[in-house]
């Protein structure tokens, strides 16, 4: 088994997971508001198991986001929070890097 290492670079407004090793992957995907591309929104990617936020993202124009980077072997949720605040926060559980 290989070890592998991780380390967290910061800046305004992105934080990413940046993993050194042999297993790289990354986690991508939309927000949407009413079926339409939603870019007003912070995703947030947490840890599973401990509940600790790992990156940080804001979508492009046409809603999409990525996080790059991570290990296979991580387990994951992603939180969407609209920065409007006039909708709930979306929540998607078990996500795996691929």
């Amino acid at each position: 088994m290989n070890h592998v290492s991780q380390t967290t670079f910061h800046s305004s407004c992105l934080l990413q997971v940046v993993t050194t090793g042999p297993v790289v992957a990354k986690i991508q995907g939309s927000v949407k508001k009413l079926n339409t591309a939603y870019r007003n929104a912070k995703i947030v990617l947490y840890r599973k198991s401990n509940l600790q936020p790992i990156a940080v993202s804001r979508p492009d124009q046409n809603g999409n986001y990525s996080f790059l980077g991570l290990n296979k072997d991580l387990k994951t949720f992603i939180v969407a929070f609209d920065q409007n605040q006039q909708y709930n926060a979306v929540i998607q559980d078990n996500v795996v890097p691929k």
